[in-house]
């Protein structure tokens, strides 16, 4: 049964996009941004909108007032552009924050008290780029990063001692004779601690999606495990079968020469001969069995299931809580054993997908012979509503606690020549149906 939550409200669903773009708190677009500590990180981070205004007009404000600076709108502009696009490109970001920088430091007439030639908002941004840097790009491109900016800041330095700058000194509010010695000190440290804290990050973010990628492998592997177990376990199913075929010409051809009368002598060494071939193709058989079954399992003895076993099946699923309606049509005779018990199987692995999936759903099972070929069909209703954590259990259905039910009816389906069809019906159930062929079987055997 397929259930749909209900749709968020076109409004709340457009507010969730817009913050999406507004603050990186997720996917560009997506809008999946919950009011947690990364988001709340997010606010004052890479590409975040509103952190980018209030830098664009603090930093106005400071080259209009303070610095003098007539043009001072877009060195700011800048200041706040690499904000936004430090997110989608870190080092465009890091371009706008050197050319704002310069700005600064080529265009301002300043008062010695002031910080130069990097700006409270230069600051900020400088923090935000380096930290994207770090996070988004190799290692190198943030060294870089910071030492284009301590080379700037030594080169302030050197222009301030060398009086090619007027510095306006104040000995109560500002003792230093150059405020580029701060300047450099205050963004190479911030700086550095920007910088490792993204490298910490992308660090992080590195070893998980190794360990995601990890983890898909492994699943990739249990599951080819578990398959290749599957194929094993219907091997050794067949193995009784096919060993009760040879044994028969083992035994009719090594009685004929005493059965058959007037017989030549070339006749009889041709039984033996095919006798003798027979037993040798048994003893192999064991030795493939021995192979093929695990050191604890105990070679089993008891004779293959077929149609024949699935009214006690039905009887056993149905007193576990699960109505089964099972109906039969009329087999052939010669049904080869293999078909019969793939018939089972499949009766008995959809069964068992119904009592772990859909406890105490009406089933109906049905298996009927058409122009040559067994139809098995099993469909459930949907589960009603029962307790949580309520199990069911019916003896004689085996659940595949490893989820290869649907891939071990597959499996026995082709190695049949047949087909397998499953999926949900329209009333919320769900349907298995195999085809499988019992009259012209060349091409089955020449394929295998």
């Amino acid at each position: 049964m397929k259930f749909r939550s209900k749709s968020e409200p076109a409004p709340f669903s457009a507010i969730r996009v817009v913050v999406g773009y507004l603050i990186a708190a997720g996917p560009v677009g997506s809008g999946t941004w919950r009011w947690r500590f990364p988001t709340t990180l997010a606010l004052v981070g890479p590409g975040s909108v509103p952190f980018a205004l209030v830098l664009l007009f603090g930093q106005y404000a400071m080259f209009r007032e303070d610095y003098m600076i007539a043009w001072g709108a877009l060195p700011a502009f800048a200041t706040a552009a690499a904000v936004v696009l430090a997110r989608f490109r870190p080092v465009e970001a890091w371009l706008l924050v050197m050319a704002s920088l310069l700005a600064t430091l080529f265009g301002a007439d300043f008062i010695g008290w002031l910080p130069w030639p990097l700006t409270s908002p230069n600051l900020f941004a400088l923090m935000v780029v380096l930290f994207a840097l770090a996070r988004d790009r190799h290692p190198w491109y943030g060294v870089g990063a910071w030492v284009s900016y301590f080379l700037v800041g030594a080169g302030a330095i050197w222009m301030s001692n060398s009086r090619l700058v007027t510095i306006v000194s104040d000995p109560v509010w500002n003792p230093t004779p150059t405020p580029a010695t701060d300047s450099l000190l205050l963004g190479s440290l911030f700086g550095a601690v920007s910088f490792l804290i993204g490298l910490t990050v992308r660090i992080s973010r590195q070893g998980r999606a190794r360990v995601a990628e990890e983890e898909q492998v492994a699943e990739a592997e249990r599951h080819q495990r578990r398959l290749l177990e599957e194929r094993t376990r219907i091997a050794r199913e067949l193995h009784d079968i096919v060993a009760h075929h040879m044994s028969v010409i083992t035994v009719q051809s090594s009685t004929a020469e005493y059965r058959l009368a007037d017989l030549s002598e070339e006749a009889k060494a041709e039984f033996r001969s095919i006798s003798g071939q027979a037993r040798e193709s048994l003893a192999e058989m064991r030795r493939l069995l021995g192979v093929l079954r695990s050191e604890d399992e105990a070679g089993a003895r008891a004779p293959q299931p077929g149609p024949e076993a699935l009214r006690g099946l039905a009887e056993a699923v149905d007193r576990a809580g699960t109505p089964v309606s099972l109906r039969v049509g009329e087999l052939p005779e010669g049904l080869p054993e293999t078909v019969a018990l793939t018939v089972f199987r499949v009766v008995q692995e959809a069964l068992s997908n119904v009592v772990r999936h859909a406890p105490g759903a009406v089933t109906e099972v049905e298996v009927a012979v058409a122009d040559g070929w067994v139809a098995v069909a099993v469909v459930n209703g949907p589960a009603p509503v029962r307790a949580a954590g309520r199990e069911q259990s019916a003896g004689g259905v085996e659940p595949d606690s490893q989820g290869l039910g649907l891939v071990g009816m597959r499996e026995r389906v082709s190695l049949e020549g047949g087909t397998l069809e499953t999926g949900p019906t329209d009333e919320g159930g769900f349907r298995v149906r195999a085809v499988l062929p019992v009259e012209d079987r060349s091409s089955v055997e020449e394929s295998l």
